[in-house]
């Protein structure tokens, strides 16, 4: 992983293969601290946990159904709860699927309704 420089923000791409071929997370270090979005490499997020990693059964049969290639697939969670074990302080690591993540991110409760847009909204021809 060799970070590049965008918009002030180091940005690199993580090699995450097994879910799909070519998978890969993108990493984003702002203020100091590194966010790594892990895409599809897990589904949720007690598969993260160092000692004693787990997953719903339909998400796990789903991850099986659908990776390209088990083993990688596999490696990389380990890899991953590596890097939260011997980084945990200077990287969140967040999967595509996890509301329960994402929500933490957000600073906001999962059960919490999303707060409406600020932003302008897209416009229909």
């Amino acid at each position: 992983m060799r970070p590049v420089e965008i918009a002030g923000l180091e940005v690199a791409l993580v090699p995450l293969l097994g879910h799909t071929l070519g998978h890969a997370g993108v990493a984003i270090r702002a203020r100091g601290r590194w966010l790594l979005q892990a895409g599809d490499a897990y589904f949720h997020r007690d598969e993260m946990d160092p000692d004693h990693p787990s997953c719903t059964p339909g998400l796990r049969f789903y991850q099986w159904m659908m990776e390209k290639d088990g083993r990688a697939r596999l490696e990389n969670q380990q890899r991953l709860r590596a890097l939260r074990g011997s980084h945990g302080s200077e990287i969140d690591i967040v999967c595509g699927h996890d509301p329960v993540e994402f929500e933490r991110l957000a600073s906001r409760p999962a059960d919490s309704p999303t707060p409406p847009s600020t932003g302008a909204t897209a416009t229909t021809r």
